[in-house]
């Protein structure tokens, strides 16, 4: 029988809908075990530069606690997985988060995209635009869109 999927990409962000996806793609990963599975945190430039705009910090300086930000937090969902007795490969990327994620199911390739939804209306959707509505319209692979309950 042919395994379900060969390999999980699952997008980042440090939030609650993000360690919702995380735990969704833990189970389906569990369900075929010789499954890979990517945890991939994109250090967004659009807030890099928004963050020195208001801080009396350089880009180096502001850059370097995202990135250690990111670490932290993939550090953690290997954690996660671990206690599963599973194995999750990380990746930090630093760009447009919608591009990088498709550009690296691309590149793994992935056949399952699990991310979570933050749950944006209204107007702070419009002005921040949807990573995940983005991912929908342009991922080469299905994608498993998950919601916690603490998303507001």
């Amino acid at each position: 029988m042919e395994r379900l999927f060969r390999h999980i990409l699952v997008p980042v962000d440090g939030s609650e809908p993000a360690l919702a996806a995380v735990r969704v793609a833990l189970r389906l990963r569990a369900a075929s075990p010789d499954c890979e599975l990517t945890a991939l945190y994109v250090v967004d430039k659009l807030v890099l530069h928004e963050l020195i705009r208001f801080s009396a910090r350089g880009e180096r300086e502001v850059g370097a606690e995202l990135e250690e930000q990111a670490h932290r937090y993939l550090d953690f969902i290997q954690a996660e997985a671990a206690r599963d007795g599973a194995t999750v490969s990380v990746q930090t990327r630093k760009g447009d988060p919608f591009e990088e994620i498709i550009a690296v199911a691309n590149a793994l390739p992935a056949d399952l995209i699990v991310m979570g939804h933050t749950g944006r209306r209204g107007t702070a959707r419009v002005l921040v635009g949807s990573v995940t509505q983005r991912v929908l319209d342009y991922a080469p692979c299905p994608v498993l869109v998950t919601r916690s309950n603490s998303a507001s």
